[in-house]
């Protein structure tokens, strides 16, 4: 087990001053498809690189195409391993698609996988959250869990949010990403009872970015370690205003109207 090797690769991703992260999504096009925003992952990258986010995750096809970009920015990448489509059958049951080998062998900082509480495949997936950590365990890699209920009444209740997020914990993941609950005090339930740190899911593009802005300063008041976000960065008309806007946020404290001042929405 090489904890030295997680502990570097852990402190590649995670800012060294404020502890905490902000990281790129970019892998949703296996499960909804080539969206705005990704259609040209290579200038999505390249935009956003210049803004220096802290670490970017997508498949490993597509740091293939756009690694340089980080070697020349010196950004850290996160490999996602794992994977589904709506255009399949079974849209709710993600499964490895990769390996943690493959992503140690392209010099990735870590790997990512989705992990469904819900659906009928549920004990599948976490099964391999198991298996999957204990390989990275092994191989010195972090893992972070992203941890979403789904097929309930209401996905975003803070008893299954906080269900889903401690599991990725007692499987062995290093950070975990989830749901907002909707509020300061029960996303700080999510927190206090996720023994490692919680990250912020950016989700669907919002109209307005203040709601999105809301979520994340409301997140970090309750104890987030930061945000992984995809759409409500790439898909808004100034990606790069809104990743200075979310750093302001995550690594300065700065307040919902001095993010928004970035934007220069307000």
């Amino acid at each position: 087990m090489s904890i030295i090797g997680k502990e570097v690769r852990l402190g590649e991703i995670f800012n060294q001053e404020s502890k905490n992260t902000v990281m790129v999504a970019m892998d949703h096009v296996v499960a909804i498809g080539p969206v705005n925003g990704i259609t040209n992952p290579h200038e999505t990258v390249k935009n956003l690189s210049a803004a220096k986010p802290d670490t970017f995750f997508m498949p490993i096809g597509i740091i293939k195409k756009v690694y340089l970009e980080f070697i020349k920015n010196k950004i850290p990448f996160i490999a996602s391993i794992t994977t589904s489509t709506r255009m399949g059958p079974e849209p709710d049951y993600i499964f490895p698609a990769d390996t943690v080998e493959h992503a140690l062998s392209i010099g990735a900082s870590g790997v990512s996988m989705h992990v469904f509480i819900g659906p009928p495949k549920t004990n599948d997936m976490i099964r391999e959250l198991g298996r999957v950590s204990v390989q990275c365990d092994e191989l010195g890699m972090p893992l972070l869990a992203i941890m979403y209920p789904m097929g309930f009444d209401n996905n975003y209740d803070i008893k299954h949010v906080k269900w889903a997020a401690r599991i990725g914990a007692e499987l062995g993941a290093d950070v975990v990403k989830t749901y907002y609950t909707g509020s300061v005090d029960s996303f700080r339930e999510v927190v206090n009872s996720c023994p490692v740190p919680v990250l912020l899911s950016g989700g669907a593009l919002t109209e307005d970015p203040k709601d999105f802005l809301t979520a994340l300063k409301h997140s970090m008041d309750a104890g987030a370690h930061g945000c992984a976000v995809g759409r409500n960065l790439w898909q808004y008309k100034n990606p790069q205003a809104m990743l200075k806007a979310i750093k302001a946020i995550v690594h300065e404290g700065n307040s919902i109207d001095q993010a928004l001042k970035l934007l220069n929405e307000k």
